[in-house]
């Protein structure tokens, strides 16, 4: 998968958006336990996202059979789907980092400095990009693997016509 195709996807281009959005209405400044709270809430909802969504990547590594990879790759399909859930996945583990180091980082300055602890804005802007393009190509991918199931049901209907299910008529 090219990098270009990366950066002028829907997921990044609805990301950037939606950051630069943020970015013109928040100050320089951001009170940390304004934004402590954000990446407790992204530390929980990336942590689920990104078991649940391993757990399906395994599922369709496991479920498909040689001759239906081989049909879906003429037309490198099967590649391609195997590129996108890579790249989720791995963009899902750096954003859980990234939310783990933020929290971390946020709450150890709030304990040192009870009197307020201010942190600059670019911080939470990364942090909102990285969890916004995570969810967005979360969601993308799992249109992906429906489309990917509804292919594999054709291929199956197609290979073994004499397991389609007929209708029953009235005795």
């Amino acid at each position: 998968m090219k990098i270009r195709t990366i950066v002028l996807s829907w997921d990044t281009v609805l990301a950037l958006f939606i950051t630069l959005v943020t970015a013109v209405f928040l100050p320089a400044t951001l009170n940390a336990s304004f934004t402590i709270s954000f990446y407790s809430v992204g530390i929980s909802v990336l942590s689920i996202v990104f078991s649940l969504f391993f757990a399906s990547l395994a599922i369709i590594m496991a479920s498909s059979d040689n001759d239906f990879i081989r049909f879906l790759e003429e037309e490198g399909d099967f590649t391609a789907l195997l590129d996108t859930f890579g790249v989720t996945l791995l963009m899902l583990f750096l954003s859980l980092i990234y939310s783990i180091v933020l929290y971390l980082a946020t709450d150890y300055f709030l304990k040192k400095h009870p009197d307020g602890y201010a942190q600059f804005n670019i911080f939470f802007l990364a942090f909102e990009f990285l969890f916004s393009y995570s969810l967005i190509a979360s969601a993308l991918s799992v249109k992906d693997t429906m489309k990917f199931s509804r292919l594999r049901a054709k291929y199956l209907m197609h290979e073994n016509p004499e397991s389609r299910i007929q209708k029953e008529e009235p005795s």
